[in-house]
């Protein structure tokens, strides 16, 4: 029989942000008892990525790993891939920032385990074809792909057993197929099943290449596998299996197979991921869709035939389908550039030595930074950019308001970095289509507090940073429908306990009450949402959805930037049409959004009916917050004792409230003129962990309503304002 190398790669990865328990646990669970194992085996090879979130943490917490790989590589038994340290999506990425990322990774595992690499793992397998260069000017050589991805450019799967060459503007890097029948084999099947598809490929003919490529948390991390890949004994299993095979299975390196094996030809793979990933980015209307075409070759028998032809979405489609991710990836574009333009200012500098007397930088950024604290800076970014967050497929994510928010805290402390050059007090206003939706917003930035503005969508706040905090206060997360809500029992359906079995795909859905949850929002869960109600409307009702009684919700205002009493803003106003008891009345809304210079939020409102008006005027406010839990977060009004975030409430007459964040160590302080009725209530989402569908909090939602009566040209006035303080100590 032929000879068949396999080339065996684990790629472990923590996302930046994610809790200090889950490194640990996946630590002791799988990373560890994996090196332990292949200590054991010096005949196998292995190929080794460690994503850069989890090398800081064994730096600082198990630097004997470090030691130990180091040691492996040094006998010649790991390779270790590069790539962009921490993993980010390299293509969404500006090129900067990429190139950038895979320089830090090679100079850090050249440092720490004694080698540069030759190759690198790339984020999701999110390929575009643009990286070729890209990769090849960092300086490395190959990259593991999905098979799924050279299937899509038409390549055979009984040619599937090498490497392959890929060029852009030609520059060539050689690109590996990531074998699925071993991606599901491994560790799932018994090893035998690895030998049947090895052999499979064997009888090919002589040369052939296999490569496994794969998340190491499938071996003891997921639900179930530590028992069965260490408790139980698998991967020795498997070791041996693969040893007592050696007469004609060849464990080898990429960088062995790059060097003695030709390339299999040309190939000019398309934008693409995995298959998982692309079904994933869909819209959800056409993810269902999708999943039903699937389904319908493979009840025809005809998938293994047309598949390779059946292409998803990619992964910036995520850009587009969820606005929370494309605004994290704007607000990251923003700090790249204010970061780039710091640092061409500077190479500039060292040129011309300084810029000339009273020159000021044209984009109102400072004109020198110190070389350390603008590399502190990019790796701030440079952590910000960490892929987890931007998306969310079947499992946490997106979703997950931890990940979130830590994107957001590098992300504000890297742009807090670089303008801490300024001296003093400033601001800057700036008009911009900001998210890329082809409508202006309004950017207003001040060394305390950054406020942005979508006056074509009602006038809104879709971000809120507190510099001092690197603080969001607006990194939320509305309920979106996913393709796997589907099948969820309505409450009293079905019994809960330890869990149940939705008729979607086996889905654990873990209690009740999530069905109300699995839906999506008729707008963004941000801030200075703007709602005519009925008059007699009760908080249960607005939480169920309310009825608005007219646009002013989501309408386009007119506007000019404004400036007052020290302070910078944005002045809009519009005309909108109240429907209540079946007339009609124009209602002229001014509307201001100010950034003051003591560093408050002030939210100013007149409203002038063209006619008779009875109704409430409830503006809602999203916050986001860690924990529902009173002793880390707490609601106060007054004097009275606070209580946590996890209940509703509904209050009269409040002139002022604040809710203390015990995790960040801030306080924030609202204040309603003249003072309102207030609901609030938990915002929360359904979203699919490894554990199943389950009940995510993101956040508070706060509507301030005034009741709202007169006749044509009565004018009516109301204000909300912010202010933020550290939290007193206790």
């Amino acid at each position: 029989m032929n000879g068949v190398t396999l080339v065996l790669c684990i790629h472990n990865h923590q996302p930046v942000g994610n809790l200090p328990g889950v490194f640990e646990d996946a630590y002791r669970s799988a990373y560890l008892p994996f090196l332990e194992a292949i200590e054991e085996f010096p005949e196998i090879k292995v190929v080794l990525h460690n994503t850069g979130p989890l090398l800081e943490w064994y730096e600082a917490h198990a630097p004997d790993y470090i030691e130990r790989v180091r040691a492996l590589v040094a006998r010649g038994q790991v390779e270790i891939l590069g790539g962009g340290f921490y993993e980010p999506i390299l293509c969404a990425i500006p090129e900067r920032d990429a190139r950038g990322q895979m320089q830090m990774m090679t100079d850090y595992v050249a440092k720490s385990f004694g080698e540069r690499p030759r190759g690198m793992w790339l984020a999701e397998r999110v390929w575009e074809p643009r990286l070729a260069k890209t990769i090849h000017d960092a300086g490395l050589e190959y990259l593991p792909l999905d098979d799924y991805e050279f299937r899509l450019a038409g390549i055979e799967d009984k040619d599937l057993a090498g490497p392959f060459l890929t060029e852009e503007q030609g520059v060539a890097v050689r690109v590996f197929p990531i074998s699925k029948k071993l991606r599901y084999a491994i560790p799932f099947a018994e090893p035998e099943e690895t030998l049947n598809v090895l052999r499979s490929i064997a009888e090919r003919g002589e040369g052939g290449v296999a490569v496994f490529g794969d998340d190491g948390e499938k071996l003891g991390v997921w639900p179930g596998t530590h028992a069965h890949v260490h408790t139980n004994g698998w991967l020795k299993r498997f070791l041996r299996t693969l040893s007592e095979n050696r007469d004609w299975v060849t464990t080898a390196t990429f960088a062995e197979v790059a060097d003695d094996a030709l390339p299999r030809g040309r190939v000019y793979l398309p934008t693409s991921s995995y298959p998982e990933m692309m079904e994933w980015a869909l819209p959800t209307g056409a993810r269902r869709s999708y999943e039903k075409f699937l389904g319908k070759l493979g009840d025809d028998g005809l998938l293994d035939e047309w598949g390779p032809f059946v292409s998803g979405g990619t992964w910036k489609g995520f850009l587009s389908k969820y606005d929370e991710s494309n605004l994290m990836v704007r607000k990251m574009m923003r700090v790249s550039e204010k970061i780039a333009s710091t640092q061409r200012r500077a190479d500039i500098l060292e040129t011309l030595d300084e810029l000339e007397a009273g020159q000021e930088p044209a984009d109102g950024g400072p004109a020198t930074v110190p070389a350390a604290v603008l590399a502190e800076a990019k790796r701030e970014l440079w952590r910000g950019q960490c892929n987890c967050a931007y998306w969310h497929g079947i499992f946490g994510g997106l979703y997950l308001p931890h990940l979130r928010t830590a994107i957001y805290d590098h992300l504000i402390r890297a742009e807090r970095l670089i303008d801490g050059a300024r001296s003093g007090t400033w601001d800057h206003a700036e008009v911009t289509d900001y998210d890329i939706d082809g409508r202006d917003e309004v950017l207003l930035e001040s060394d305390s507090i950054n406020v942005y503005v979508a006056p074509s969508r009602g006038g809104t706040i879709f971000e809120l940073d507190v510099r001092r905090a690197d603080w969001n206060v607006l990194a939320t997360m509305s309920r979106h429908s996913e393709a796997y809500h589907d099948g969820i029992p309505e409450d009293g359906d079905a019994e809960y306990g330890e869990g149940i079995q939705s008729i979607h795909d086996g889905l654990n859905v873990k209690e009740e009450g999530l069905a109300r949850l699995a839906c999506s929002d008729s707008h963004p869960a941000v801030a200075a949402i703007d709602h005519f109600l009925a008059p007699d409307v009760k908080r249960a009702e607005m939480e169920a959805g309310g009825v608005e009684l007219g646009d002013s919700a989501w309408g386009s205002y007119e506007f000019e930037l404004g400036r007052r009493n020290g302070s910078i803003g944005v002045e809009m106003s519009r005309t909108t049409v109240v429907t209540a008891d079946g007339r009609e009345c124009p209602v002229t809304i001014e509307k201001r959004v100010w950034l003051t210079d003591g560093g408050k939020v002030r939210v100013e409102y007149d409203l002038t009916p063209d006619g008779d008006l009875d109704v409430l005027f409830a503006p809602e406010w999203n916050l986001s917050f860690l924990t529902p839990e009173k002793e880390w977060v707490s609601f106060h009004v007054g004097d009275a004792e606070g209580n946590g975030l996890g209940k509703g409430m509904t209050l009269d007459d409040v002139g002022a409230m604040r809710v203390d964040d015990r995790l960040r160590g801030e306080r924030l302080s609202i204040s309603c003129e003249p003072a309102a009725g207030v609901w609030t209530w938990p915002l929360e989402t359904a979203s699919r962990s490894e554990g199943g569908l389950e009940r995510v909090f993101q956040g508070l939602t706060v509507i301030t309503h005034w009741r709202v009566t007169g006749g044509r040209g009565a004018r009516a006035s109301f204000a909300v304002e912010f202010a933020f303080s550290p939290l007193p100590a206790e």
